[in-house]
């Protein structure tokens, strides 16, 4: 009787637990709740044949709120822009030089307790910027940095050190190289982030540890993801064949007095979303179809199904199936928790209203229904029973809007209101009510940006970059 009462409290905990859980998953795609955005200008000292320069190093990123034993710390977001004063591009590059560009590796000093060690932020990239007459010119690098993970509780300091800058023109076959360290007496730090010790396991576990999942002996430094100046991940081909469906009439505008409609031909076109979605209840932001990720989906579109046309009045009427991969994260609930989970994005034909309006803003509207499932659940490394039909019980509406036409892309924003969840637990657990209670409800923000629309294999090189939260 004690042992089922214990295995019965054991899992009501597991699943008070994965309410947090669910507030980092939905409807983002495997990254936690916003954590400390730093911005710190730092004075850098950088040599040049002629000597000593004082330059302006901004450096900005975000990192966790909080960590854990043996869970990766990754900064996110990371960059470093350089304000070069006109004296020293001079001296670096030839008069003549128009434009720059250039890569930047920044050492930042970890520190755990006595453990130290440094992790280098390699391989930032700066797009080719103009160079200014007589004026400083700006240079942001950016790019993905490594993670950290510590062995031990405690808090893990992160700080700024040495800077190398190489900097490039179409003019010159060999770039310029300079070397920067802080100004005595800058202060470097950029952030801390608390480590909490692990969980103790719970008193029905059975497992037995076979010593895989060590925890690591101080504070190691994985290695850098590979340098890029846009996103890792791949797209499928865009299918020649346009999808087949039917728009909703419910969100299309009401025909003008007079307009002229046409049913049309569609052709089979592609875009790719990425962007934001923050839960109202917890403040959290997750991204959507994360461009760094393995894979990212595409929104089919078949293009044009149908025109409106009267006078000052054009609308465009597209029919979308939008393609999400499933979402897996790895993250802390209650501060110390690991938690995983995988979302599954059950979205149903989307329709897409351009209109153009004489003397207005080009319109965007999207709209469509999506139901979330959650599964493959385990907290701790132990599995939650959630049960195979555990998601959304209605499906989601959701309404996007924006000021741009569909073929060049564009920031789309909007309000989700999360339905309560349904057919969550098993074994006579009924996880319904802490599903919903944890996040269901209006007010929680959407913001996606559209790529513009792409052919074929040319969707792999038409990922936009995320927007601003």
């Amino acid at each position: 009787m004690t042992g089922a009462v214990s295995r019965r409290l054991g899992l009501r905990l597991a699943a008070v637990t994965a309410v947090a859980l669910v507030v980092q998953l939905l409807p983002g795609s495997g990254m936690s709740a916003r954590g400390q955005e730093t911005r710190k200008t730092l004075a850098y000292d950088c040599v040049l044949p002629s000597g000593s320069r004082r330059v302006e190093v901004a450096v900005a990123a975000t990192f966790p709120a909080r960590g854990a034993v043996a869970l990766p710390i990754r900064p996110q977001s990371a960059g470093v822009t350089v304000r070069l004063p006109a004296g020293v591009v001079g001296e670096l590059l030839p008069e003549a030089t128009a434009a720059l560009s250039g890569t930047a590796t920044l050492v930042t000093a970890v520190t755990q307790g006595r453990q130290r060690t440094q992790a280098q932020w390699a391989g930032l990239t700066a797009a080719e910027t103009p160079r200014p007459q007589d004026s400083d010119v700006e240079l942001r690098f950016t790019g993905d940095v490594p993670q950290v993970t510590a062995g031990s509780a405690g808090d893990v300091t992160f700080a700024a050190r040495d800077l190398e800058l190489t900097l490039a023109t179409r003019q010159e076959p060999e770039p310029a190289r300079l070397s920067c360290a802080p100004a005595p007496g800058t202060d470097t730090l950029l952030a801390t982030v608390p480590v909490a010790a692990p969980a103790p396991p719970t008193p029905d576990a059975t497992a037995e540890p076979d010593g895989t999942d060590r925890p690591p002996q101080g504070i190691e430094v994985a290695p850098a993801p590979r340098a890029t100046t846009g996103p890792r991940a791949t797209t499928g081909e865009c299918p020649a064949e346009p999808p087949r469906g039917s728009l909703d009439p419910e969100r299309l505008p009401e025909v003008p007095a007079g307009a002229e409609v046409t049913e049309n031909e569609p052709t089979s076109l592609c875009a790719v979303p990425v962007g934001f979605a923050t839960i109202r209840k917890l403040k959290g932001s997750t991204i959507v179809n994360d461009p760094r990720g393995p894979r990212v989906g595409l929104m089919h579109l078949a293009f044009n199904v149908r025109e409106v046309a009267a006078p000052g009045y054009q609308e465009y009427d597209h029919l979308g199936r939008i393609d999400l991969p499933d979402a897996e994260s790895t993250f802390l609930t209650f501060g110390f928790q690991p938690t995983t989970a995988k979302v599954r994005f059950e979205a149903g034909p989307a329709t897409v209203v351009n209109i153009v309006r004489e003397g207005r803003p080009t319109m965007t509207r999207v709209g469509y229904h999506q139901h979330l499932r959650l599964y493959d659940v385990r907290v701790g490394g132990v599995p939650l029973p959630v049960g195979p039909r555990c998601r959304t019980a209605r499906p989601i509406d959701t309404r996007l809007t924006g000021t741009y036409p569909v073929s060049s892309g564009g920031l789309l924003q909007g309000e989700l209101e999360i339905p309560p969840f349904t057919g969550c637990g098993s074994a006579g657990e009924d996880l319904d009510p802490l599903f919903t209670a944890a996040i269901s409800g209006p007010g929680n923000a959407l913001r996606i940006q559209q790529g513009r629309v792409c052919t074929g294999s040319s969707c792999r090189n038409a990922i936009p970059k995320p927007p601003d939260l």
